[in-house]
């Protein structure tokens, strides 16, 4: 086959086989971004309030409400020292969020916005031992 005939072949078969028009499409030669990973605060935290988590971490990214501790998604750079630090065991990495408890990852963020940034650590609430390890305490969630 004659060098302008197979030239011809190559380029009709680049826009009309499915294999060959992956390279066509441009978000294939975009480079993928992985979605930032951040730790969430979950169920056993309520009305307990342990602080000890936040007296480590190096971004000051917890957020205080009345009975509980929030991180917020967009600061946390997922260093994990909070996690081992919890006395109550209430935070996870977002990917390992126990089943049923997955609503915390979007109530984390969302009271981030609103509650003020916490730096250092506090006494825990009064009744904390008492709370730890109840379950299903979202109920007594005060925004």
């Amino acid at each position: 086959m004659p060098y302008f005939y197979l030239n011809a072949f190559i380029d009709s078969r680049l826009f009309i086989s499915p294999f060959f028009s992956r390279r066509l499409d441009e978000s294939a030669h975009q480079p993928q971004v992985a979605a930032a990973m951040t730790f969430v605060v979950t169920d056993n935290c309520i009305l307990c309030k342990h602080t000890d988590c936040v007296e480590v971490c190096p971004v000051d990214c917890f957020y205080e409400g009345p009975n509980f501790l929030v991180i917020d998604p967009d600061e946390c750079i997922d260093c994990a020292l909070c996690e081992p630090e919890c006395p109550a065991n209430a935070i996870f990495s977002e990917d390992e969020v126990p089943k049923g408890q997955e609503i915390y990852i979007g109530l984390n963020e969302e009271l981030a916005q609103k509650w003020p940034n916490i730096t250092e650590m506090k006494d825990s609430l009064p009744d904390a031992e008492k709370w730890d390890g109840v379950e299903d305490k979202l109920q007594y969630l005060e925004k």
